[in-house]
Order: C-alpha cells, then sequence, then structure tokens
C-alpha cells in the first residue's frame, strides 16, 4: 500500500516540486493550498482532513503563524502514532543578519521570526519521540528559487537551490525507515 503523503502549498515552488516527484514516484498525494480551497490560517479542515487520511504531512505553505499552528494541531492528534511530520523552515531563522547584506525590508522580519519559532517548536516535538510513535522532522533549506524569493535574485542568484533540491531532500526523510528519528536537516549552497 503506498505512503500516504498530505502536503500544503502544492501548487508553487517545493511545494509543487514535492507532489510532481512522490506522485512520479508512486505516492499517494494530497494538495492543501487556496487553489482548491485550503487556507492554512483557517487549518481546522486540512487538520480534519490529514488527520484522518495521511501517513506523512508535509508543513509546507507559508503564512504568517500558520506553519506552527498546523505543526501543534496535527501532532497532538499524531503523537501516540506511527506518522512523520515535516516542516519546511528555512535557515533565514538562524539570524536576521542573514538579510543585512540584501538591505532592511519589513516584510521579511516577520518571516524570519516565525521560521524562528518553527525551527524551536520541532525542536521539542522531535525530542519527545518514542519508537512508534509521531516524528518530527525541520529540513531547513537555504535560499531556494522560488516566487517568494523573487526580490532577493539579483544578489543572490548564485547561492539559490532549486525547488527540486529541497524536493529530494524531503522524499529521502520520508523513506528513511520509522525507528529513526531524523530531527533536522539544514542545507544551503554558501553564504550570502
Amino acid at each position: 500500500m503506498p505512503v500516504k503523503v498530505a502536503i500544503t502549498g502544492h501548487t508553487k515552488g517545493i511545494g509543487k516540486s514535492l507532489h510532481k516527484r512522490l506522485t512520479d514516484k508512486g505516492y499517494e498525494v494530497r494538495g492543501y493550498s487556496t487553489s482548491n480551497g485550503y487556507n492554512v490560517l483557517k487549518p481546522n479542515r486540512i487538520v480534519n482532513d490529514v488527520v484522518g487520511w495521511a501517513d506523512v504531512f508535509v508543513n509546507n505553505a507559508y503564512a504568517p503563524g500558520a506553519q506552527t499552528r498546523l505543526l501543534y494541531s496535527i501532532y497532538e492528534q499524531w503523537y501516540k502514532k506511527s506518522k512523520l511530520i515535516i516542516n519546511l523552515g528555512a535557515t533565514s531563522s538562524d539570524s536576521v543578519d542573514n538579510f543585512s547584506i540584501l538591505g532592511y525590508n519589513k516584510d521579511w522580519t516577520p518571516y524570519v521570526s516565525d521560521k524562528a519559532r518553527l525551527d524551536f517548536a520541532s525542536t521539542q516535538l522531535s525530542k519527545k519521540y518514542k519508537k512508534g510513535r509521531c516524528r518530527v522532522t525541520n529540513i531547513r533549506p537555504g535560499f531556494v528559487n522560488t516566487d517568494s524569493t523573487s526580490t532577493f535574485k539579483m544578489l543572490v542568484k548564485r547561492f539559490m537551490m532549486k525547488p527540486d533540491k529541497v524536493a529530494e531532500m524531503v522524499e529521502w526523510v520520508i523513506e528513511q525507515d520509522p525507528k529513526y528519528q531524523i530531527r533536522e536537516l539544514s542545507f544551503d549552497m554558501g553564504n550570502i
């Protein structure tokens, strides 16, 4: 029976690449985005569907505060089950200084803060892992070439990864033996 994977933000960027990659490899995949009537800022409908259907939840779509709320909501339902939650964080949460070379941008400060909160929540929940229970992994890529990073392309294009590379890392985590808890993967193409 194929692994059932739920992905938020499956129509663009990393989510789109991951949806295609996993579907092509025979996984049963469901996407959740505004294009098909789901809103990560109103998570109840997503949570209800994911909890009753999926084996793996990929918490990809960004909206202020949404990823951390989704993480806790799904973990609360799955913590005693052999399930997997993968959060798409960002190395940008390491420091606001990561953006200093690009100049201050008021729109990125909340993003960096939200990703730091997601990192912290993921770390705390991943430490609760016991064999046969829900695993939590935080994948933290550096700059990824997506629509949301288009304003930085002129400055950091040579450091940007393709969404397919991040999708490959997500797939790798999904394929690991459930007895292993992978807490975090951080990777990028160098410092700006």
